[in-house]
């Protein structure tokens, strides 16, 4: 395999703009002059912001990218130019830049062999659930700027003939699509897992759950090889995830006033897109649905000693408005977040990812509320979806699960089970 690429410089970049509304604003510019690529600008600004939060129109933009370097350094063409002027892309050029796309902006040489399956990719390839998605935003893109109303410039399209192309497009980029492979099922953490990862991290209690302090109230951790400034920031950041099924950006978007009050219990679970009050240059983005999620006494009281526990265990007050801050005060980034849940793992030998904790809160919800009447709505709310088909997966697990146990049962009932045993050293039906 010819793995040897011709490397041009990328013509088109990304920079992220922070508006006085406090809106992050991720933009594709000339990389030498920084000046917009204008269709792409008016495709992200007009259109695209007002449907996604910024880190996917972040995503988006990436894939555009790459459109616009791909017109430059292979089609030989200025996007901008040949779009305005009512250019359309044939089926040749969308095939040469399907194959742009699946060899990550490499493809200016012949004679790669490409994998079929997302299974299998080559390093520094996009999988082909990646490639397939790059594709939809492509079409999208180059749909949406069919329409000289929505692009600028000129048209000499009627209505029909619009539409015309629009499906032409459609077929075109369904033909290219590869179909990504089911993933497998994830297994949710087990209790003994759970309970390493404990024993990591987690301070010391008393006989009746209540944690042990020093003489300066401070929590006691007998194991945790964190510093003292991050050990019961990092433990509560885990527990919560896991307790309450938070995604990453849900639980860095926690502020202090999401935290309950009084005779409350409940955690709101608010979106807050462009917080003025948000410091961070990528900002988490919270995608569910907001809603309000009961949390233990104990859960309570952990956030009660990280946020009245003095320095330097407990939380930096007065410079942000968010629960989980560093030691300069500033919100926990997300590259920050990763580099505690890999160090979580790491101390625990416990295989550990954010979402591996919302996965494993998800199934043991599902385990309580599939017999339920409402069991999926329920389910759906606490976990913020907004598609009601999102917490089927985690249903149809609990059910299977427990129509095998039913079966057991079954199957106990109708053998002798103490007979079987005694059968089960004959050599005949030995396994």
């Amino acid at each position: 395999m010819d793995t040897r690429f011709r490397t041009v410089p990328a013509p088109y970049t990304i920079i992220h703009l922070k508006l006085d509304s406090g809106e992050r604003l991720p933009c594709l510019v000339e990389s030498e002059t920084w000046i917009p690529a204008r269709v792409a600008t008016r495709w992200a600004v007009r259109y695209r912001r007002y449907r996604v939060q910024s880190s996917t129109l972040d995503n988006n933009l990436r894939t555009l990218r790459l459109i616009y370097n791909w017109a430059e350094t292979v089609g030989n063409l200025n996007l901008d130019d040949f779009l305005i002027t009512g250019g359309i892309l044939d089926a040749r050029q969308i095939e040469s830049l399907a194959f742009y796309l699946r060899t990550g902006g490499k493809a200016t040489v012949a004679g790669i062999i490409l994998p079929a399956d997302s299974d299998q990719h080559l390093e520094g390839f996009p999988s082909s659930s990646t490639f397939d998605h790059q594709l939809a935003v492509s079409e999208d893109f180059l749909t949406w700027a069919l329409d000289s109303a929505n692009r600028g410039g000129r048209s000499n399209l009627t209505l029909e003939q619009l539409y015309i192309h629009r499906i032409r497009l459609s077929e075109i980029f369904r033909s290219l699509r590869i179909g990504a492979t089911p993933s497998r099922r994830k297994e949710p953490l087990t209790d003994d897992a759970v309970k390493r990862i404990r024993e990591a991290i987690a301070p010391e209690t008393d006989q009746q759950g209540k944690f042990l302090t020093n003489d300066k109230g401070c929590l006691l951790f007998s194991s945790s090889r964190f510093s003292k400034e991050t050990q019961l920031r990092n433990w509560l950041m885990f527990q919560t995830a896991l307790e309450l099924g938070l995604r990453r950006g849900e639980l860095l978007k926690l502020r202090l006033d999401s935290l309950p009050r009084g005779n409350n219990d409940g955690v709101r679970i608010l979106r807050l897109p462009d917080d003025k009050a948000d410091s961070r240059s990528n900002e988490p983005s919270v995608k569910t649905a907001e809603r309000v999620i009961p949390a233990s006494r104990r859960l309570l009281m952990a956030f009660r000693a990280y946020l009245t526990v003095p320095l330097p265990q407990g939380r930096v007050s007065g410079k942000s408005p968010y629960v989980f801050v560093t030691n300069d005060g500033e919100p926990v980034s997300l590259d920050a977040a990763n580099n505690i849940i890999q160090s979580i793992s790491r101390l625990s030998g416990v295989s550990l990812s954010w979402h591996s904790l919302r996965h494993t809160w998800a199934e043991r919800m599902a385990d309580l509320l599939a017999d339920k009447p409402n069991g999926p709505d329920q389910l759906k709310y606490l976990g913020g979806w907004t598609n009601s088909q999102s917490p089927n997966r985690y249903i149809q697990n609990a059910i299977a699960k427990q129509a095998a146990a039913i079966l057991r049962k079954h199957q106990e009932e109708i053998y002798n089970l103490g007979e079987l045993q005694d059968e089960s050293t004959d050599p005949a039906i030995s396994i």
